[in-house]
């Protein structure tokens, strides 16, 4: 990081972070005034912060997470903060994180969401408490990017697929580039080179068939580079993903740590039970069998040279494959027509036949694996398909079998799919028990850190769902003036979002507001059904294009909105959170419908038994709170910054004329609240004055 002349920190601006020091100090009530100090000489208004960020601003919200979180590592204690945008709160975790590391000799693990705020926290953040460092405590640190080993090239993979002739010349003309990256010898990653997403997947690590004490580029491998470079690190970066891959997996894959900060931590219950569970595809059991043979190909059968053997396999595989089908075909039947999804309760008719084929067949492969030449790319081949097939059967022998009471099992057709996107599905239901056991009780500090994490200023909802124990909570409001910066609009006369006239006047409302504020508006759908037919209404009604997540994948949308003045962008789940539009990019955000999740949705519905079967209300105790926290994410995408101006409309007049909407008015900031289109484009004129 480079610095002007003017970056200097002279003896008056040291007075300064004393003096700030000292009154700060009269108020604190903890043991560890000497460590909270040190975040006052950083984060204060003249501190050292200022030094080295050049638009630094002081936030006072910022030094308060610093100090709490500071305090909550020294005491050993887990702690919650919800820090709304403008906080700066990567910086006020990262610092305080840092700074114990080094002085308690321990090794923290910050995991995210979104591959946009790792790359922001490797590229961004950490240089800057590096620098602090280094200027002001004359010491340093070693950060580390983690991610799953499918991310990281595979030399000998590389190798076998340029010699296997299956290639073209276009495909090893792309893949070039990576062969000038391994004569350096360095760390490789998927982001590093520009490779098709199917080439990729011919030359990555493949965990199931590595072996790396035998590899003959096991020294210049870039995986096993970087776990060596995670065993030395001070902060480990890496993913909710990974994280919780790596703890359902006996945590073997990544190097220990002492304290572990979830960022993005709205997120951490779906991700954790998806994570312990599974998702088993139709077309994915049908390319592994295929790669082992198929009559146009042969496959990897095909290269054993004993022909008894040979034809051993061959018969095994077309036993199997319309096994396969005739399996997945009977599942799609349980499918009702007008739903994409059917809970399993009881264990499921059929499959037992295909598991106990698949069993024998990787007996078989077993008998075989001695016709492979070792290193040759017919092994390699072979062992990966093989660690593939291993895993497939173990989690379809649970699906079929369904034999633990905390999982809740389900078949699910993607929207619009045929047969051949019929997926098997299982999940822990209540992650809470396992989050306390193998997360709370297993570091010394776990920090959950985000925008929206209470309902109605109570964290007792986040508590109950992660499992969280003798923790502490900090709610911080934001540093933006809500009340200058955003007019709510409620459609307070809209029909009901159930009835047959709710999508005509939605796209009524929704046109008035595109139009008048001239397109750069996100629409926020619960479900793709109604994103559809509001869609179609507006094609007639305004004159703006429309990016959508019906037709276009969700980042082709986003990007086309950005790179396009004066769009208007449509989208369900993913647009919710995680996705940044500050200044004119967004004037308007319209929330279609409260977000309130599917009940008939398997994870939902098995949530919402447990809970009734404790007595309690499922609607108060898990639908409300979980809108809320959705409610208030949709909200947040408007205002990024101090300078942004706009509109939330609220299309749902269930937000004011049913008891739990004022639930959802609290959560978010205090603004000025309209009926009318009248009244909201009056309230947005004055606010752009």
């Amino acid at each position: 990081m480079k610095f002007s002349s003017g970056d200097t920190y002279d003896c008056r601006d040291h007075e300064r972070v004393l003096n700030a020091r000292n009154a700060r100090s009269l108020h604190n009530t903890g043991n560890h005034a000497d460590e909270t100090n040190q975040m006052i000489d950083i984060f204060s208004e003249k501190g050292y912060l200022s030094t080295v960020i050049p638009s630094f601003e002081y936030r006072e919200e910022q030094l308060k997470m610093a100090e709490f979180i500071m305090e909550r590592l020294y005491d050993s204690e887990n702690g919650i903060i919800e820090a709304g945008t403008g906080t700066g709160k990567t910086l006020a975790y990262l610092v305080p994180a840092v700074r114990y590391a080094l002085e308690q000799e321990k090794t923290i693990a910050v995991t995210t969401e979104t591959k946009a705020l790792q790359k922001q926290l490797v590229d961004k953040d950490l240089p800057v408490v590096r620098e602090i460092l280094n200027r002001y405590y004359n010491t340093d640190f070693v950060y580390s990017l983690c991610l799953g080993s499918s991310n990281y090239p595979c030399r000998k993979r590389f190798e076998a697929a340029l010699k296997s002739g299956a290639l073209h010349p276009g495909e090893i003309k792309k893949l070039g580039p990576l062969s000038g990256l391994f004569k350096h010898n360095s760390i490789i990653t998927r982001f590093d080179v520009s490779v098709p997403g199917y080439l990729w997947n011919e030359i990555h690590r493949e965990g199931d068939s590595c072996d790396s004490f035998k590899c003959p580029f096991s020294a210049a491998c870039s995986y096993q580079m970087a776990r060596k470079e995670w065993s030395r690190s001070n902060l480990l970066v890496m993913n909710h993903h990974l994280f919780f891959t790596n703890t359902a997996s006996g945590k073997t894959y990544l190097p220990p740590f002492d304290i572990v900060i979830f960022d993005e931590a709205h997120s951490v219950e779906e991700i954790a039970a998806a994570q312990m569970g599974f998702d088993l595809g139709y077309k994915e059991i049908l390319e592994i069998m295929h790669a082992f043979y198929n009559e146009k190909k042969h496959g990897i059968i095909g290269a054993i040279g004993d022909e008894g053997a040979r034809e051993r396999c061959i018969e095994s595989v077309k036993r199997i494959v319309p096994e396969i089908h005739r399996v997945f075909e009977e599942l799609r039947k349980l499918l009702p027509t007008e739903k994409n999804f059917i809970r399993l309760r009881e264990p499921a008719p059929y499959g037992k036949d295909l598991v106990s084929l698949l069993q024998e067949y990787l007996v078989l492969m077993a008998d075989v694996e001695g016709e492979f030449v070792e290193e040759s790319p017919r092994r390699i081949e072979f062992d990966v398909m093989r660690g593939k097939l291993f895993t497939y059967l173990e989690h379809l022998a649970v699906f079929v079998h369904q034999k633990s009471d905390n999982d809740v099992y389900w078949i699910e057709r993607e929207a619009d799919a045929l047969l051949g996107d019929i997926f098997l599905r299982g999940q822990p239901v209540d992650v809470s028990e396992i989050m306390n056991r193998e997360v709370i009780a297993c570091y010394d500090s776990s920090i959950f850190v985000s925008a929206t994490l209470a309902v109605g200023g109570d964290f007792s909802y986040i508590v109950e769902r992660l499992g969280i124990e003798n923790h502490r909570a900090l709610p911080l409001r934001s540093s933006f003036d809500y009340k200058s910066q955003v007019v709510l609009y409620i459609a307070r006369d809209i029909a009901d979002p159930g009835s047959v006239a709710y999508n005509a006047q939605a796209a009524s409302d929704a046109a008035d507001v595109i139009s008048f504020l001239r397109g750069n508006c996100l629409l926020l759908f619960t479900s793709y059904k109604t994103l559809r037919e509001v869609k179609s209404m507006l094609a007639g009604k305004i004159e703006y294009p429309i990016y959508s997540q019906d037709t276009l994948a969700a980042t082709d949308a986003f990007d086309r909105y950005v790179s396009d003045t004066d769009s208007v962008l449509m989208g369900t789940h993913s647009y919710w959170q995680g996705i940044d539009l500050p200044g004119d990019l967004v004037r308007g955000v319209i929330l279609m419908k409260i977000p309130f999740a599917v009940p008939d949705a398997p994870p939902v519905e098995a949530k919402m038994e447990r809970i009734a079967m404790l007595g309690r209300n499922p609607f108060s105790a898990l639908q409300v709170p979980e809108a809320v926290i959705r409610f208030k994410q949709g909200f947040g995408r408007l205002i990024r910054s101090g300078k942004d101006r706009g509109i939330v409309a609220v299309l749902d007049s269930r937000i004011v004329s049913k008891p739990y909407g004022r639930i959802f008015l609290k959560a978010i900031p205090e603004c000025r609240i309209v009926y009318s289109i009248r009244e909201l484009k009056e309230a947005y004129a004055s606010l752009c004055e």
